[in-house]
């Protein structure tokens, strides 16, 4: 307990200023006022939707020639749909119509690609014919006119699977199923729209019962998290609840409850202004970021309340424990604020636009808490009718009693053995479990929704029945037209293609050569001894000129390559995208193109959803390590110079390497990749643990300004370890229903892996940081007694 004398005497520059800004409260209500007015005004412009481009490291390799490329190649963000008939083959009148009207529909979704929708009913997916009178003819998979007599639907169904470009890739190999292929644009889209027509299409083709449609891509998976946004409000709303109950139950007054929320909604009034000023927007599945950050918010609330009922337990009046509360926590909640900000500041060093931008914002929205905690919260204290707070000698409440408790047990010299040796066996354990943890997605399909979602389902019929709905594009560009119907240009994407058959998930390919081999086939009456490349870039050209001339619609060879024969798009399908595949991929097709150089052609990485993938990959794993690296110098620096100590921040350091440790862990143990959407979250929870080792540290710094040293350890404890108890429940408490109660699979997981870290968090800052400093008895917290007498150890 600090007293009056004290104010003058100690932490004077914090004292000097807590009673400036509280001697001046109309001033400096204003001062906070203005600021917030002129935030508030950007609020009606911020907007929550998503753009897959701001999923994308824009500087990275990859990237930039996959975007020089979709212009002609078409992007990674493509709906894919398989149509699958319940009984028998989908070669009957009613199927096929269905198959038509799919393509159709999908085609007229506002922000489509019409160059890149494709099925067999697709007049740009073709089929090479020789009539009875020996004319050849290339015309679409499926006339204008469907067949309905069995003959004619027999006959198509051998066309079909006698097609090397259709069988296997727009039909599957059992005739049960179709692919119907839609691309949309990078840019803004309203998924919900896309997500709302797919559903209606799905609906009307299943109507009869003898078709099922399975829907997947990104597109898709956005929609699906569009729709399952909507629970949103109801859980904010229990999470909300849930954390005032236990606040009033705790201060035991509405005020109690009030001035927290005030100063959280304040906050987020700072930091979502922010957002619309920018013109920023706000992606759904980072919501769970600002979340944080506000019951962060919360937290500095509670430790600074907790601080002043100290104060008045101790016997201060009201205006004195106001000033002195604010005085004595102004230095540590700096720190803390400080960390917390540079903490997130620190994933704008990342070329992922939803990344950068959600590390800009959600500094500044911690940063705020500089003004809407430590000034607001003291001002709302000072005028607002305070509850009588028991004195000291009346019974403590629960959080004191356990954290009290603790307190003796940490002083005594039984405690070090079980509690270092505990934090050892978790370290190791942590270690175990972290080498499981992948970057990239770590299963098929998507990790944002559980395993038996319906997206889920959707991807792993697809893929069952398909080449595979996941694209990798490896574009040769040559330095002049025609460059890719040149014979040795084509030998190597053949060989190319026979390369990647050998890697794990692989589903087939798409490729010039291959295209080549179908056509001079079908154009010899279908005489499989003609399936072979021809010996000239001539004869080559010729083969690709009539495909291209033949088709009712222009640019049909545009899957292939441009219509100068400069650039090729050289596609292999893989079963999913998961973070092996991804690695595999790169590294094989790395190995094949460094083997055969071509003269005059240039190697392009990387396209298509495993290109991207693996572009954002690698960002991510540097961005984590180097925000990792930069989180612990920012804290271990600004602790150590604020203390001049090397072992205060020593001490933080341990506290936060464990965080670190608990998180990979348990991201291993769960088979959570890391990836663009988990990076920020995990980014927001290591940091948690530096807030509660720095008021912790701090308070057994001041204690022991009085103290012996074990008594200011139980002290600490039963104060600011108590309220460091109850912040941890309270934000547990607030956001623990997101694990039962989320039908996104990653709202869960991060709800649960917070949960973990703000336990294993706040138990490390009242029992791991106390106790080594009763063992270690650093100089910078043993100093001198205000009387003059060195502090000891309590006999």
């Amino acid at each position: 307990m600090t007293t009056e004398l004290d104010v003058t005497k100690y932490h004077n520059k914090a004292f000097r200023l807590a009673n400036m800004l509280l001697n001046h409260k109309l001033l400096t209500t204003v001062c906070v006022l203005l600021p917030t007015l002129f935030l508030a005004y950007g609020l009606p412009k911020v907007e929550v939707y998503s753009r897959f481009a701001d999923l994308l490291p824009a500087k990275h390799e990859y990237i930039k020639n996959y975007n020089r490329m979709k212009e002609t190649f078409g992007g990674a963000n493509v709906v894919t749909m398989s149509l699958e008939a319940v009984d028998g083959d989908i070669f009957t009148h009613k199927t096929l119509a269905k198959i038509k009207l799919l393509t159709e529909e999908v085609d007229l979704i506002p922000g489509v690609n019409h160059y890149q929708v494709a099925s067999i009913a697709h007049p740009k997916i073709r089929r090479v014919r020789t009539t009875l009178t020996g004319t050849i003819k290339s015309e679409p998979v499926l006339p204008e006119v469907l067949p309905e007599a069995t003959e004619d639907l027999k006959r198509l169904r051998e066309e079909v699977f006698n097609n090397d470009v259709v069988f296997g890739t727009y039909v599957s190999t059992d005739g049960k199923a179709a692919l119907i292929l839609a691309g949309f644009d990078e840019e803004r889209l309203d998924y919900n729209q896309i997500f709302s027509r797919l559903q209606e299409l799905k609906a009307e083709v299943e109507g009869d019962g003898e078709a099922l449609l399975y829907i997947a891509g990104e597109p898709m998976l956005k929609g699906w998290i569009y729709y399952h946004s909507s629970e949103l409000k109801k859980i904010f709303s229990i999470t909300l609840g849930i954390i005032v109950l236990i606040l009033f139950l705790h201060f035991r007054s509405w005020v109690g409850v009030v001035i927290p929320l005030i100063a959280t909604g304040m906050s987020a009034v700072w930091g979502l202004g922010l957002v619309g000023w920018l013109g920023y927007n706000l992606d759904p599945l980072v919501l769970v970021v600002p979340i944080l950050i506000s019951a962060r918010t919360a937290s500095h609330c509670v430790q600074l309340m907790e601080r002043y009922q100290d104060e008045v337990k101790g016997g201060n009046n009201k205006h004195y424990a106001v000033r002195i509360s604010m005085g004595e926590l102004l230095v540590p909640a700096a720190i803390a604020i400080f960390t917390d900000a540079a903490g997130l500041l620190v994933l704008a060093v990342s070329s992922i636009p939803i990344i950068a931008k959600l590390g800009i914002f959600c500094a500044f929205w911690s940063l705020s808490n500089m003004v809407t905690v430590m000034v607001v919260v003291p001002l709302l204290i000072s005028v607002l009718p305070m509850p009588k707070v028991p004195q000291t000698g009346d019974k403590a409440h629960a959080a004191a009693r356990v954290t009290g408790a603790l307190g003796k047990f940490i002083v005594s010299p039984v405690s070090s053995v079980p509690v270092l040796g505990f934090a050892v066996m978790i370290a190791l354990g942590a270690l175990y479990f972290a080498k499981d943890a992948v970057v990239g997605e770590n299963t098929p399909g998507s990790p944002i929704l559980f395993e038996d979602s319906d997206y889920n389902i959707a991807a792993s019929h697809i893929n069952g029945k398909f080449a595979g709905a996941n694209q990798f594009s490896i574009y040769f560009e040559g330095d002049k037209a025609h460059r890719m119907k040149e014979p040795q240009v084509v030998k190597v994407m053949e060989g190319f293609a026979l390369h990647m058959s050998e890697v794990i998930n692989y589903g087939g390919s798409r490729d010039i050569p291959s295209l080549v081999r179908s056509i001079n086939r079908l154009y010899h009456y279908d005489d499989p001894r003609w399936s072979l490349i021809p010996a000239t870039a001539r004869n080559i050209g010729n083969t690709l000129f009539m495909y291209e001339a033949g088709a009712a619609i222009p640019g049909v060879i545009l899957e292939y390559m441009d219509l100068e024969g400069r650039t090729a798009n050289v596609v292999t399908f893989f079963k999913d995208a998961t973070g092996p595949t991804v690695d595999a991929a790169i590294a094989s097709a790395k190995e094949y193109l460094d083997a055969h150089p071509l003269e005059g052609v240039e190697y392009r990485f990387a396209g298509g959803i495993i290109g991207t993938t693996a572009a954002a990959n690698q960002e991510v794993e540097h961005s984590e390590l180097v925000q990792t690296l930069l989180i612990m110098l920012v804290v271990t620096v600004s602790v150590m110079l604020t203390y001049r100590s090397v072992t205060a921040a020593g001490l933080v350091f341990v506290v936060l390497a464990l965080a670190v440790l608990i998180n990979r862990a348990y991201m291993g143990f769960r088979g959570m990749g890391l990836n663009v959407n988990t990076l920020p979250v995990t980014a927001v929870g290591i940091g948690i643990g530096v807030d509660y080792a720095i008021y912790v540290l701090d308070r057994i710094r001041e204690e022991v300004h009085h103290k012996p040293l074990n008594e200011a350890l139980m002290t600490t404890l039963q104060t600011t370890g108590a309220a460091v108890f109850l912040t941890a429940v309270t934000v547990v408490g607030g956001i623990i229903y997101w694990i039962p109660g989320s039908a996104l699979r990653f709202n869960s997981e991060m709800a649960m892996l917070l949960s973990l870290l703000m336990i294993s968090n706040m138990i490390g800052a009242i029992t791991i940081l106390p106790l080594l400093v009763r063992i270690i008895k650093p100089r910078f917290v043993m100093r001198k007694h205000t009387d003059g007498t060195e502090s000891t150890e309590a006999q």
